[in-house]
């Protein structure tokens, strides 16, 4: 193996490297993006529910009547919020498989890359 080899490797492997980061890059992006929604939807979800609760203090006639229709009311937003929180733990679950494929990817990358490298010093010990 001449040089140039050396230098073709070392290029590949730079390239590898540059391809392997910007798919990290790529799955933080997309996950941080889906979990920021999540956060979003649930602080549209708490604002929503200011309002309801603001419009039930002023349509009210009677306490009790007030109180039965804000713990309806908290319940229904308990029940969203599970639902948020069912879809959080579905991204990160997502989220986690494509993290390990990426490492199990860039660890059978790196094990080539050694059996290249300890080919070629082989080549040159013979």
């Amino acid at each position: 193996m001449n040089l140039n080899d050396v230098f073709d490797l070392v290029s590949k492997t730079a390239d590898e490297n540059y391809t392997n980061l910007r798919k990290l890059t790529d799955l933080n992006l997309k996950v941080w993006d889906q979990l920021a929604g999540k956060q979003m939807e649930v602080m549209k979800l708490y604002l929503e529910t200011g309002n309801k609760q603001v419009e039930l203090a002023k349509d009210a006639k009677r306490v009790d009547e007030l109180y039965s229709k804000q713990a309806e009311l908290a319940r229904e937003l308990g029940e969203q919020l599970i639902e948020r929180n069912q879809q959080v733990m579905e991204i990160l679950n997502k989220s986690r498989e494509e993290y390990k494929d990426w490492v199990e990817a860039g660890t059978a990358q790196a094990k080539s890359r050694m059996e290249q490298v300890s080919q070629v010093k082989a080549h040159k010990a013979a």
